[in-house]
């Protein structure tokens, strides 16, 4: 039998001079009161520092542990049990196509031999008609979200780490990003930086700490972007041309939706990507992701995968991903105009998609549009080609 604890804590209602005149009229050793009130205040701090200590370690797992799978996704580890949903167009080949890393260079479209000296592997400049191409597909894919309903938005290169650390996976840190170091320490922003992968990332963290009011919702954001990426687990592949490369523009799209609609608007991204594709004339499959090769965040993934009649294969333009609520909770953007009394706090879903990652695209339209003697340029790229190469790029080698 004890005394109540919190008579010794002045913050819980307690008042430790009444328990000391106690002790004093007892004709006891009053210091034990002060001895108690340490104590108290230690245990107190130690259970904290522990709790906060198995917390984190608790949360460091869980953040590994991937999202709940939606149940239309295949069940395997190979890729090459991907299920087809749908195709689109020809997939042909003829004796004369060429592949994009020829054709790039039969217009002069690219340098990569002083990009690589400049900037390492896979470095390159585009030039000339290559850059117009470029800005052409950026311009497409910006006025095609546009007038679907998009707000375009133009992405910092970089984040902290502290975000980063919110919207990007473990292993993405040591084979995806590339760490930012400043030479001189800024007293004022001290924390680490990283340059983005994706605008996807900075699009996912917004709104964090937001109360997202329903009718607010669904926010669609077309991200344009400069990525950048490591692609440490590409070693070896891919190592000539612009397909797979460490530096490149990219159009997103990005949703943000009440948790009920989430899947009409996964449909609805992934069908954006198709119309665009389609015209520009491009063949291509569309192909669900097998669990075990989606990335955590995802409940679902279906990527759009163009046909490369020069190179004679598919090749990965677009993911398009339902994360429900799977970031969100994390970075606590909630449903609802203010906290609930009760029940649980809903959080509202987030979906991204490619819409166009540049190179990649310049790659199949070069291959997809080649003739004899030059490339066809698709018809809702011409306005914003140079009226010299608005429907044709000769080559020049």
């Amino acid at each position: 039998m004890v005394l109540d604890i919190d008579l010794f804590r002045e913050e819980k209602g307690g008042d430790p001079e009444k328990i000391r005149t106690i002790v004093r009229n007892r004709f006891a050793d009053v210091g034990a009161v002060d001895n108690v009130i340490l104590l108290d205040k230690q245990w107190r701090q130690a259970r904290f520092n522990q709790l906060n200590e198995l917390e984190e370690k608790r949360n460091s797992i869980l953040r590994e542990i991937g999202n709940v799978l939606h149940p239309d996704v295949p069940i395997s580890n190979n890729e090459d049990e991907n299920a087809v949903i749908r195709t689109f167009g020809q997939f042909e080949t003829k004796e004369f196509q060429l592949s994009h890393i020829d054709l790039i260079q039969k217009i002069d479209g690219m340098d990569c031999d002083h990009g690589a000296d400049i900037s390492g592997s896979r470095g390159y400049f585009l030039r000339g008609v290559g850059v117009f191409l470029q800005q052409a597909l950026i311009q497409y894919a910006l006025n095609f979200l546009y007038n679907n309903d998009f707000i375009p938005l133009y992405t910092p290169f970089w984040m902290k780490k502290s975000l980063m650390s919110a919207v990007a996976q473990l292993n993405q840190f040591d084979e995806e990003l590339y760490k930012v170091v400043s030479s001189k320490q800024n007293l004022e922003d001290t924390d680490e930086k990283y340059l983005i992968a994706t605008s996807e990332q900075p699009l996912c963290a917004i709104h964090r700490n937001e109360w997202m009011n329903p009718q607010s919702l669904p926010i669609k954001y077309a991200g344009y972007s400069t990525c950048f990426r490591q692609e440490v687990g590409a070693h070896g592949r891919d190592t000539r041309g612009i397909f797979r490369v460490h530096q490149f523009e990219k159009v997103e799209q990005f949703i943000i939706c009440a948790p009920n609609k989430s899947w009409e608007h996964f449909h609805e991204m992934i069908s954006n990507s198709e119309e665009f594709y389609k015209s520009l004339g491009i063949s291509y499959r569309v192909v669900s992701i097998v669990s075990g090769a989606l990335n955590n965040a995802a409940a679902m993934k279906y990527d759009l995968e163009a046909w490369f009649p020069g190179s004679k294969a598919f090749r990965e333009l677009v993911s398009v991903s339902n994360c429900t609520d799977y970031q969100s909770r994390r970075l606590q953007i909630r449903f609802g105009q203010t906290k609930k009394m009760s029940g649980p706090v809903e959080f509202v879903h987030m979906l991204n998609g490619t819409m166009c990652a540049i190179t990649r695209a310049i790659c199949v339209v070069l291959e997809t549009h080649q003739t004899s003697d030059g490339i066809n340029i698709p018809e809702p790229l011409q306005k914003y080609m140079p009226e010299k190469y608005s429907k044709f790029i000769p080559f020049n080698q």
